[in-house]
Parts: structure tokens; sequence; C-alpha cells
């Protein structure tokens, strides 16, 4: 009889491990998906900020942002190579990322990304040394300018609390973030 009880205990203890190591496995996994976003955010905010800076010094000259042609920008170098796929710029989020001109300004658009993300770059700071060249920007279809331009808009720089409506959430039934939604657009428009 003893025998068996034992081998009761060996189960039950067998089961009792089998749950740690099962919660330590998901916690390992959310803390490798978190980090894995984290990457992707800070390579996305690296991604808008290299366009900006290489698009700038390569159309400056010219003085006529009208004539950017992507293959033209891939050719020349001025979209970094890994946002380049099959002729198309991507962004980290694996979605395209689309570019329209005028003689004074330029716009970079990155379209489906998730809420989370649209966020944290509708709220990032285009202040450098005192100025921006930052003209506006349209999170989904919510405009955003400076002060001076708003004509009572919604102003730069943009508050968390104004970028959490600008972005579209997923729906309340989706508590486990079972389903990723990258419903959200934003274009920055520089000069």
């Amino acid at each position: 009889m003893k025998n068996c009880s034992q081998l009761g205990r060996t189960m039950i203890e067998v089961i009792g491990v089998l749950a740690i190591l099962t919660a330590v496995s998901v916690a390992i996994n959310k803390f490798i998906n978190n980090m894995h976003d984290k990457f992707r955010i800070s390579r996305i905010t690296q991604q808008i900020t290299d366009l900006r800076k290489n698009i700038s010094n390569r159309y400056v000259a010219n003085g006529d942002y009208s004539v950017i042609k992507v293959q033209e920008m891939i050719d020349s170098k001025v979209i970094p190579s890994d946002m380049v796929d099959n002729g198309k710029v991507i962004h980290a989020y694996n979605s395209e990322v689309t570019f329209d001109g005028s003689k004074d300004t330029y716009q970079v658009t990155f379209t489906q990304l998730p809420h989370h993300v649209c966020v944290e770059l509708a709220v990032m700071n285009w202040n450098f040394g005192g100025s921006s060249e930052l003209y506006r920007l349209k999170v989904n279809e919510t405009e955003f300018n400076w002060p001076m331009l708003a004509n009572g808009g919604k102003e730069l720089s943009v508050t968390l609390a104004d970028a959490e409506v600008a972005c579209i959430l997923p729906p309340k039934d989706d508590e486990n973030d079972i389903i990723e939604y990258n419903d959200n657009t934003i274009t920055w428009t520089f000069r």
C-alpha cells in the first residue's frame, strides 16, 4: 500500500513541476516577445529619423521635393538597405512606406502600425536644437500642426491623450491580445 501512495504523490509532483515549467515558459516567451517588440519600435523610430535626414540632405540643394522617386532613392542609398524588399520600401513592422513630395515639403507615410507603436511614434519629440523640420503630422484622420499653423485644430507636439484618441484601438473583446490590429497610418510632412 505504501508503494501506491508514493506513486500518487509522484504523479501530483510531476503535474506540479509541469505547471511550474509551463508558467516559466509562458513568462519567458512573453518577455522575449516584449523585447522583440521594443527592438522593432526602436528600429522604426530610427528608420523615420534616417529617412528625414537622408531625404532632406539629398533634395535640399534642389529646393524642390516634387522630384522624389522611390527607385532613385533606393539606388542612391537615401533609403536604408534594411527597408528595401523587392523594390518596395517597408518599415520594421513589414508594411509599406510611401513617399510624396511638393515644391517645399515631402511626406513619409508608414502604414499598418499597431496601436501602441502609433502612439509612441505620434508623441516623438521632433525638435532638434530648438528647431524642427517637421511641418505637419497626420495620425489616421487627425492632423497636428505647430501652434502658429493650427488655426484652432490639434497642435504639435502631440500629447499622449491626443495620440491615444487619434490611434485606432483594438476592439475591447480582444483582452488577451490574441489578434494584433495594425490599422494605423502616420504621415509626417517635412520641409
